[in-house]
């Protein structure tokens, strides 16, 4: 049997002879090698639906491209991709976890039910722990039933039976099966078994007391031997969310990262992505959500096709209103990877400063920043760890005022990790 082999590549990072490190430390050819890693970059290029195939070769050198996360190549070989922006930095699995269940679930930063609670501790396993907990209730006033065929003994008879059965009943009554309309489901069974399950690893006392709590409000019943995906009945939609959330957190999302139960489906993605929803949740959370706009369409002009004229939108990521002594400054904040994680660009591109013109003249905003992510080389320096923020270049064109900021992620998962992050964000607008 194949020993099991896990390597690490670095998103952008300089190209290297990948397929060669596999056969030293394995017993597949280089060839081989060669081949597993073009499949599996073809892999991810349906899991995402790229139009490319984001795996760069030169001269027989890999590099993977805006993308990260954890493949199988075969049997007892893993590749595990970090992004630019983590590297190879102490507690970089566990980050990109947290950032891959925030970008699952939204909900973790978004729900202002949770905003208080998530400024107060923002370990991994509590932020779940409590997401889960207010997704939970929220929902009990339509309890997440669905009919089954449930075989038990009552004196009463409800259901079908066997007419030999009536005639010497057991101390139970008589054995009978009924359609019952219940909460003893696949479904319950998932959320219970994650609750179950969250509850020992979350430090924070309180929501440890909560998760224990909605475990025993559901019936107890064994955890299904299989965690997919499926599709609540329509009367059950708003159950989804929670019901996803349950089926990650057994799977190995939650709590906190765990190599045994890393092949989750979904570990794989875009970093653009990634990175656009952590700068988007951090906003709501360190802004009211009132003051922030996510993704919302503006008018730039008109296009003409066909004869038809339509109009042009420009849809930046946030528009953010940042109250003062002298009334609401607004501001546009737009997330920025790709141009300075790859190149390691220390200005703004032509590009970027077309495309804030276009927002500033379509949102009549004339202040905009560019967020991108600190890229981590070699080993990590005070600068690289959450909480730092850094303004590295500016543009003044038509009259609009451009910053380019960038924000270190390293020990994003740590506690306060988050906080921290939403923080240097704010201070830095």
């Amino acid at each position: 049997m194949r020993p099991w082999q896990r390597f690490t590549a670095i998103e952008y990072a300089k190209p290297s002879a990948l397929h060669e490190e596999i056969a030293r430390r394995s017993d597949v050819s280089a060839s081989n090698a060669r081949e597993l890693l073009l499949r599996a970059g073809d892999r991810v290029r349906g899991i995402l639906g790229l139009e490319s195939v984001p795996l760069s070769i030169n001269a027989d050198r890999f590099q993977f491209q805006n993308v990260a996360g954890l493949l199988v190549l075969a049997s007892g070989l893993e590749l595990e991709i970090a992004p630019k922006f983590l590297g190879s930095a102490p507690g970089w699995r566990e980050d990109f976890f947290l950032l891959a269940m925030l970008s699952h679930h939204g909900r973790l930063l978004d729900n202002e039910g949770l905003k208080s609670s998530s400024r107060a501790t923002s370990d991994l396993a509590t932020l779940i722990g409590r997401s889960l907990i207010e997704m939970y209730w929220k929902n009990q006033r339509r309890p997440l039933r669905t009919y089954r065929r449930l075989h038990q003994s009552e004196f009463a008879i409800e259901g079908d039976f066997d007419p030999e059965d009536l005639s010497v009943p057991s101390e139970e009554g008589f054995p009978q099966s009924v359609t019952s309309f219940t909460r003893e489901n696949p479904y319950n069974a998932v959320i219970r078994a994650a609750a179950a399950g969250l509850a020992p690893i979350v430090p924070d006392v309180e929501t440890r007391v909560r998760l224990e709590r909605l475990a025993q409000h559901l019936p107890q019943q064994p955890r299904p031997l299989r965690l997919q995906d499926r599709r609540l009945p329509s009367r059950s939609r708003a159950w989804q969310p929670t019901f996803d959330l349950s089926l990650d957190i057994l799977r190995g999302l939650g709590g906190a990262y765990d190599p045994k139960n890393a092949l989750a489906p979904g570990y794989v993605m875009q970093t653009w992505q990634v990175w656009e929803q952590l700068i988007s949740l951090s906003l709501r959370s360190a802004f009211s959500p009132k003051n922030v706009q996510l993704q919302s369409p503006n008018k730039l002009g008109t296009r003409t096709q066909d004869g038809a004229i339509r109009t042009l939108n420009v849809v930046p990521d946030a528009i953010v209103g940042i109250p003062g002594a002298a009334g609401t400054r607004r501001i546009i904040v737009d997330a920025k990877y790709k141009g300075h994680v790859d190149r390691s660009s220390t200005s703004i591109s032509n590009a970027d400063i077309y495309e804030s013109l276009a927002f500033a003249r379509a949102t009549g905003i004339f202040e905009v920043a560019l967020v991108y992510p600190r890229p981590v080389e070699g080993s990590v320096s005070p600068s690289d760890e959450v909480g730092h923020a850094a303004e590295f270049a500016t543009a003044i064109a038509d009259g609009v005022h451009i910053r380019a900021i960038e924000l270190s992620v390293c020990g994003i998962s740590g506690r306060r990790g988050l906080k921290r992050f939403a923080d240097a964000l704010a201070k830095s607008l």
